[in-house]
């Protein structure tokens, strides 16, 4: 019943009091400006002030598409969200940018998109997921022309250790350095990945890996004295002069299509 009523209210009226818009929320805004920065340099050493034809697959409310608009860039929407999209348009408006909006999914984009037809794909917060990511990347890195970049990113493994030991389950902890999916600590399907495992899958898609950034660190006080010892190993390597573990909820990789 309330799922029904949240998307009637949605229909109606156009609100969700539980709904988080990423474009005005401050600790998201926070973590796209580290997007943005990474992206946006990336952008400029590869193409210099040229004006862009860009996709920001799954973009919610907006908090990447409308300040690449803002740059200059001719920027495309995709979301499989009304609601996102409707938010979306209010962002663009306010701001007085236009962008093209289109409801669907990754899956769905070669109707719309055509193969290496764009400069570049920012997706961010999506493909963790998915257990068909590596095919939805595929997807992506198809409809990026060559020479053209994809912004893409990925849970890192160890955002899942830490939380598994902040709940008092070390050998839940355990298992998220033995495999890279499946059940995360919320019971839903996620993915997670190293820097390793990222350059390696990148390569697989004949991608050039730019970079893999960090973003939205968090520091956490673990208790790593119940935990064994690849676990306290894998943390060790980043804890701070505090004991504090700083660790990035996602990896952003950067990579290249090749000429």
């Amino acid at each position: 019943m309330a799922g029904w009523l949240r998307k009637l209210r949605r229909a109606l009226f156009n609100e969700d009091p539980s709904y988080c818009d990423m474009y005005e929320d401050a600790h998201a805004r926070a973590a796209a400006e580290e997007y943005l920065g990474h992206i946006r340099r990336h952008l400029r050493e590869r193409f210099g002030q040229a004006r862009l034809r860009l996709l920001d697959a799954g973009c919610q409310a907006g908090r990447l598409l409308v300040p690449l608009a803002e740059d200059g860039h001719d920027m495309t929407g995709l979301d499989p969200s009304r609601f996102n999209l409707r938010q979306a348009r209010r962002h663009t408006q306010e701001q007085q940018v236009t962008v093209r909006l289109i409801r669907g999914t990754i899956a769905q984009l070669p109707r719309w998109v055509r193969p290496a037809s764009l400069d570049g794909i920012i997706c961010t917060e999506v493909l963790y997921l998915c257990p068909d990511f590596r095919t939805l990347l595929q997807t992506l890195a198809e409809r990026v022309r060559p020479g053209g970049l994809l912004c893409v990113s990925h849970r890192p493994n160890l955002h899942y250790v830490a939380t598994a030991l902040l709940r008092g389950d070390p050998e839940q902890a355990a298992t998220f350095l033995q495999r890279s999916e499946g059940p995360s600590t919320d019971g839903a399907y996620h993915n997670w990945q190293t820097p390793e495992q990222l350059a390696e899958m990148y390569r697989s898609l004949d991608l050039r890996l730019l970079g893999c950034y960090p973003v939205d660190h968090s520091a956490h006080q673990l208790n790593l004295a119940a935990a064994g010892p690849e676990v306290q190993r894998s943390l060790d390597a980043i804890r701070g002069a505090d004991a504090a573990c700083r660790i990035p909820a996602y990896w952003l990789v950067v990579a290249e299509k090749p000429l």
